[in-house]
């Protein structure tokens, strides 16, 4: 069973003085009950996140600002995305063609995973 411990909360309580023992000591609250059985399950929630999904689901601007962080984290060159186009999936992976300033083209596809996919386009 994983215990949840509320570190935080037994320091600030420590602290106020207020019905709780001025000694509580890190051990204290380490050896603390779970907050809540929902607070448990929250805890134990390991559902992946579908990067793909939330692209999809975002706006054009931030979309933009998606490419952006992917290309400089690349590092590629691109200081603003002019326009970004929906293409045909590549290999079942969600793929634009993305413009930056200047006429720089990429191709970035989002995997589930989130690691984006980048291919510098100069034929297009």
């Amino acid at each position: 069973m994983r215990i949840i411990v509320p570190m935080l909360a037994a320091l600030a309580l420590a602290g106020c003085g207020g019905g709780s023992p001025t000694n509580l000591t890190a051990n204290d609250a380490v050896n603390a009950e779970p907050l809540n059985a929902a607070d448990e399950v929250a805890a134990d929630n390991t559902a992946e996140v579908n990067y793909s999904a939330a692209v999809l689901a975002q706006n054009d601007a931030q979309r933009g600002a998606t490419f952006i962080r992917a290309l400089q984290d690349a590092p590629l060159p691109c200081d603003h995305v002019d326009s970004s186009t929906r293409i045909a999936d590549q290999d079942g992976v969600p793929t634009w063609r993305v413009t930056c300033k200047g006429g720089t083209n990429y191709m970035i596809g989002i995997p589930k995973n989130g690691v984006a996919k980048i291919i510098s386009r100069t034929d297009r």
